[in-house]
This record gives C-alpha cells, sequence and structure tokens, in this order.
C-alpha cells in the first residue's frame, strides 16, 4: 500500500503519554529521592497511544536532563541511553543499553523488577535501531522476571508485552504481534475489568496487525469491540456515546465502507434528534461528516453539499453556534468547492473560516494547521500493480515536488527521487497531477505555494516491477 508523507506538513503535537510508575517498593528503599525524580523525568517505556490509567503502558519517546558523559553509574548510563535515544542516535545507545542492563542487575540482583524494567527499556532502543531479535529477547526476558516476581497476570507485564508486539509489527511477524498484544488485553481485562477503555490502544494495534494480514473482517471486529465497550459503559446519546459512533465512523471510512459509514452518522442524528431536537447544534458533526464522507468517496452527490449546508444552517438557528464547530463546517465546505468545481473555487468560505479562527482559543495554532500545511482533499488513488505486503517485500518509495496554485491545483509536478529508480514513478506523477489540496492561506488570503514535496512509501517484490 502507498503511504504518503508531506514535507511540508509541520510536524503535529505528541499525544498525552501515561509514564509507567518504578516497579516494586525495593527500588524506593535503595534510592535516594534525587534518584527517583530523576528517573521519573527520565526513564524511556513503552508506548500504547493515548492510553486510559491502568493499561501499564509507557511513552515510547523520551526526556532527559543534559548531564556529563562520563558513565559513573546505573542512573547515569540511563541518562546518557535517553540522551542518544532523544537525539535518535540509536545505533551508539545500543552498547549503553547493554551496560544499563549490567549495572542495574548488579545494584538490584539478576530476579529483581528493576532489571525487568532495565530489558524492557533496552529492547525500546533496540526496537528503534531495527534490531528487531534481540529487542525480542529482552522483551520475553522482562516478561518472564515480571512473571516469576509478580505474578502471571501482573499488570508491569503489560507494557512489555506491547513493546514485544510493537517489536513483531516492525518485523513484519504480524501473528506473533496479535498473540503478544491479545496476551496484554487479557492482563488488562483481569486487573481492571472487562469493559475498561484502557484495552482501547491495545485493541488498536490488533486492528493494525489484521489490517496488515488483509484479515478486514477481524480488524474490523477489533473496532466493533471498541464500539460496544462505549455502548455498555454510556448512556446512549451521551457525548461518549455519540463519540464512539463517530470514530467507528471513520474507521468505516478507512476502510472505504462509505454507505455504511453513513449510516452511523444517521443513526447519531435519529439519536440526536430524539434527545436534544430536530434544530440541535449537535447535528453539525454527523451532518458535516457525511458530506465529507461523499467527498472522502471522491462522489459529486448533492446529498454531501446539502449536508453541509444543513449543517450551517442549524448553527444559524442556533445564534451562530460555536465558532470553532461553524468553522469547521466552512472549512469543509470549502474543501468540497476546491474537490468538485468545474471553474475556479469559491474561496469566500475559507476566508469567513480564517475570520472565525481569530476568536478561537488557538485560533493561531488551528490557521497554521488548517491552512500552512498539506491537505489533499481529492485524491484518486495511486495504482497498487507490482505493490505486496509479504513478509520479504522490499522498501521502495517516490518523492514527488509540485506547484500549487492559490485554487490548490497541482502543476510543474516531477518525480525528485525514487528507489527503485522508475518502478512507480509514473503511477504516482499521473495521480498528483488530479489531485486538489487546501489552498495554503497567509494573512486570511489565498496564495500560491511553490516546491512542495511529498514522499509516497510502498513495499514490492523485484520480480513485480510494473506501473
Amino acid at each position: 500500500m502507498l503511504t504518503a508523507e508531506g514535507f511540508a506538513q509541520a510536524p503535529g503535537a505528541d499525544a498525552p503519554e501515561t509514564a509507567q510508575p518504578p516497579a516494586g517498593a525495593a527500588a524506593g528503599e535503595a534510592q535516594t529521592e534525587a534518584e527517583r525524580e530523576a528517573e521519573d523525568a527520565a526513564l524511556p517505556t513503552e508506548a500504547a497511544g493515548d492510553v486510559e490509567p491502568g493499561t501499564a503502558a509507557v511513552p515510547d519517546t523520551f526526556s532527559f536532563e543534559e548531564q556529563p558523559l562520563q558513565l559513573v553509574g546505573r542512573l547515569e548510563t540511563l541518562l546518557e541511553m535517553n540522551r542518544l535515544a532523544e537525539e535518535q542516535r540509536f545505533d551508539e545507545a545500543l552498547p549503553v543499553a547493554e551496560r544499563l542492563i549490567e549495572l542495574t542487575e548488579e545494584e538490584f540482583g539478576v530476579q529483581s523488577l528493576e532489571a525487568a524494567e532495565a530489558y524492557q527499556r533496552a529492547a525500546l532502543v533496540q526496537r528503534n535501531a531495527e534490531e528487531h531479535e534481540l529487542a525480542e529477547q529482552h522483551y520475553l526476558h522482562a516478561v518472564e522476571l515480571i512473571r516469576n516476581i509478580d505474578g502471571t497476570f501482573s499488570e508491569r507485564a503489560v507494557g512489555p508485552l506491547i513493546g514485544l508486539g510493537d517489536n513483531y509489527q516492525a518485523a513484519g511477524q504480524y501473528l506473533n504481534a496479535i498473540t503478544a498484544y491479545n496476551e496484554a488485553r487479557t492482563i488488562n481485562r483481569r486487573v481492571f475489568g472487562l469493559l475498561n477503555e484502557g484495552q482501547v490502544p491495545i485493541l488498536d494495534r490488533i486492528t493494525d496487525s489484521f489490517e496488515q494480514l488483509d484479515q478486514y473482517a477481524d480488524a474490523d471486529q477489533q473496532q466493533l469491540t471498541i464500539l460496544n465497550l462505549a455502548e455498555r459503559n454510556y448512556p446512549e446519546g451521551s457525548p461518549e456515546h455519540l463519540e464512539a459512533l463517530y470514530r467507528y465512523a471513520a474507521w468505516l471510512r478507512e476502510s472505504g465502507r462509505y454507505h455504511e459509514e453513513r449510516s452511523q452518522y444517521a443513526r447519531a442524528m435519529r439519536i440526536i434528534r430524539d434527545l436534544h431536537g430536530k434544530e440541535s447544534p449537535y447535528l453539525a458533526r454527523p451532518l458535516r461528516e457525511t458530506g465529507n464522507s461523499y467527498r472522502a468517496q471522491r462522489l459529486p452527490d448533492n446529498q454531501g453539499i446539502s449536508s453541509l449546508r444543513s449543517a450551517l444552517e442549524i448553527l444559524d438557528l442556533a445564534g451562530g453556534g460555536e465558532a470553532l464547530v461553524r468553522a469547521e463546517v466552512l472549512r469543509d465546505v470549502g474543501d468540497w468547492e476546491v474537490a468538485f468545481s468545474k471553474v475556479e473555487p469559491d474561496l469566500s468560505v475559507y476566508y469567513s473560516a480564517w475570520e472565525l479562527l481569530g476568536t478561537v482559543e488557538n485560533g493561531d495554532d488551528l490557521r497554521r494547521k488548517w491552512f500552512g500545511e498539506l491537505h489533499n482533499v481529492m485524491g484518486e488513488p495511486i495504482s497498487q500493480r507490482g505493490l505486496s505486503r509479504a513478509p520479504d517485500a522490499l522498501r521502495g518509495h517516490v518523492v514527488v515536488q509540485f506547484d500549487l496554485d492559490r485554487f490548490g491545483r497541482t502543476d510543474n509536478v516531477a518525480v525528485a527521487r525514487s528507489e527503485p529508480p522508475g518502478f512507480k514513478d509514473e503511477a504516482v506523477t499521473r495521480a498528483v497531477r488530479r489531485w486538489r489540496f487546501r489552498p495554503f492561506m497567509e494573512d486570511g488570503e489565498a496564495v500560491p505555494k511553490a516546491a512542495v514535496a511529498l514522499q509516497f512509501n510502498y513495499r514490492y517484490l523485484p520480480d513485480e516491477q510494473v506501473e
């Protein structure tokens, strides 16, 4: 499958992360207060996405305080490993990670929870260095230590099991990844209850693995489970329940099941009308997403633009509605215009959205995100011929460069580089010439953008190099 990375797009903010506490009371007895505070601030651990408390998953990023490079003990070694990882110098961090294990075992013993944590943190560095076999061994050893000391269903085992699954994912071992994730989920449910929402990030990971195996029915079942959790935890029509409906609908859109997606929005609208009335501003969200669904399907059906206009009408009846909600609808109307207009699209709705953002909190940040980054509003699929998801498939990419006019239309599309050369060059450039993007804006006015770059990544088998 081809995926695109926009060089012109600014990186988004990292998701909130939940750190795993130091393991065991013994650690507190052996450490000074300063050491505990330093470890709380600096330890790298496994990530589970946007996790709920109680998943025992911990962040996949590194934070550190600058320390002298001389490694005089376990804490200094840990900080040095973090520094190298923060700078993405993972190969250099590998021997430091091994030294961390040695020092931890010397200080706390080879059969300790502290040693398990050291193995887990070393495995994270090894995974990022693509030393997947070594990372697997260390994740498994961390799990074994935790279970020997803390019991088979210890909450502490969830983090390294998720890390093990992520390692299998990165290595293309998707069945093994599913096994590891399911084991983590089993512990999560045993510790925190069958309906706890801390298992949602794990279910998302299982979904990804099934997708990679082209087992879409199994992937869909994971997302249905997430919806069912919300339906059992929250009253029908509550904000949490509606958000779960929208989340599942977004999954259906990603899967190309647009009719089923829109049925979820229709269901949400029926619930909202029953609970809040036929003119409730809550209707704006499912109406807006209905319009976006038709655009994502590349279907210029009147129901799409009518849904967007109905959302604006409902907000008008509500006295304009929340400024951000109205700005979102106006932005999406502009996207529809750019996507389907046969002549120069009407950009006035974008200008109105820009003005409204000036009245909301973080409006300047939203202006940059909406109108200062690359957003594809109409993308013709790129030919998948010659691509593969086989475990032995090679990685390839195409980098294209192009200009955008003030209406979001591409020009001067050309391949900047590709590997292997010529394999998917024509397929990518042919599609990008037909794509439409949201115009860039500066000071409330649409402007052209030169030399925009996109990288398309894919996997292929050498004997199938065809356009």
